[in-house]
């Protein structure tokens, strides 16, 4: 969907187009899997989201005032003049989303968003998602081994391993045969919380297996 691609069997539109027209529309947003950032990092945390709109045609104070409501947006207040390189990981995640959508994307991909972020902010990294989804009516796509996040964030799963096993909601997602034949062995099935949406699944078809 990224263009990144270039021969394929099939047929990919997105946004009605090809995904090399599609990405030249601006509609689309990416961010890429965290890469080590050196503390000596010389951009701030406002220049980083400034490069959303490199190919903006808007006067620099616009801009600036723009990226500002963005870094606001992603609860980053404060921090504009933060150089990027020092920022935690969840930090540097959160800017390099307002980067993405300052430039007013209809959807945006994230391969492994998590990366770089401890355990307890994840939970909150993943609130945050949800929010641009429903706050700013983005479609958002995420690349993630973490098969936890998939019953209380999203609303379609695609269980991808050089296949495509499984398409839908996530509680149907959570079957053993669907997730042997992703990881390519047996799997054992774990209840962490009877409260679990997508865990009602396992309740009424894996009872005792915990």
């Amino acid at each position: 969907a990224l263009g990144l691609i270039k021969q394929y069997k099939g047929t990919v539109r997105i946004l009605e187009k090809k995904p090399e027209e599609a990405v030249k529309t601006g509609k689309i947003g990416y961010l890429p899997q965290k890469a080590q950032i050196p503390k000596n990092f010389p951009f701030s945390a406002l220049d980083v989201v400034l490069l959303g709109l490199i190919n903006k045609k808007m006067d620099k104070k616009e801009k600036i005032e723009l990226a500002r409501k963005y870094i606001f947006f992603v609860g980053m207040e404060g921090f504009e003049n933060h150089p990027y390189g020092k920022l935690s990981g969840g930090q540097q995640q959160r800017i390099s989303i307002a980067r993405v959508l300052v430039s007013d994307p209809e959807i945006i991909f994230l391969d492994e968003p998590s990366t770089g972020i401890d355990v307890v902010a994840q939970e909150g990294f993943y609130d945050f998602l949800k929010k641009i989804r429903d706050e700013k009516g983005i479609t958002v796509v995420m690349v993630s081994h973490d098969i936890g996040v998939v019953g209380r964030f999203v609303d379609k799963v695609a269980g991808l391993n050089r296949f495509l096993h499984y398409y839908g909601h996530p509680r149907g997602f959570f079957q053993k045969h669907i997730l042997e034949k992703l990881y390519g062995s047996d799997v054992e099935l774990v209840i962490h919380s009877p409260e679990c949406v997508a865990c009602e699944h396992f309740h009424s078809d894996f009872k005792g297996e915990r």
